[in-house]
């Protein structure tokens, strides 16, 4: 007689949770975030919870060394604090739980990381190009293009003043009261 040997069970669909840190993970390109970085705010933000090291370490199957290195981004982004649990000399991690706080704080560092360098350098343009005798219309395109991107900044410096300012702005622009 045969030994019969029981089918194997199915794996049990993923959780809520590992969904959404997942799919944070996918998104991390869009903020030009590393996924990694991405997955342990998504894990804070998702569960609402204050996490150690070890416990992010534990839920995400990822090195000391590599939350340690992502966790000290969120906290320079904003996204995520230090948090002393009185009687335990642990650090724990929470992250910013107010969605328009949270995307106003990813547009900002994006603004500062990616559009305040390209101002630099279109302003760096624009001054070697004056100083050379040359083809005008090249220095028109460079300023056209500053005066553009730096109305856009200015708007910027205005949306993300604060979570409220940018909540404000876009329901203005939305045509809907803005709710504060």
């Amino acid at each position: 007689m045969g030994v019969r040997a029981d089918a194997p069970e199915s794996p049990a669909p993923p959780s809520i949770e590992d969904r959404f840190v997942e799919l944070w993970g996918d998104m991390s390109s869009l903020w030009g975030v590393n996924p990694t970085m991405a997955r342990i705010h998504g894990l804070l933000f998702i569960t609402g919870a204050t996490m150690t090291m070890d416990q992010l370490m534990e839920r995400l199957a990822i090195s000391r060394g590599n939350v340690s290195m992502n966790v000290v981004k969120l906290i320079e982004w904003g996204l995520v604090q230090k948090v002393n649990i009185r009687g335990d000399r642990r650090d724990y991690f929470a992250s910013v739980s107010d969605t328009w706080e949270m995307f106003t704080r990813i547009a900002a560092q994006r603004k500062r990381r990616e559009i305040d360098p390209v101002l630099t350098t279109l302003r760096s343009c624009r001054d070697d190009l004056a100083r050379e005798p040359g083809d005008p219309s090249r220095l028109q395109r460079i300023e056209d293009m500053l005066a553009f991107l730096t109305l856009m900044d200015h708007l910027a410096t205005q949306f993300f003043a604060s979570h409220k300012d940018l909540r404000a702005a876009v329901s203005l622009l939305a045509g809907a009261s803005p709710t504060v």
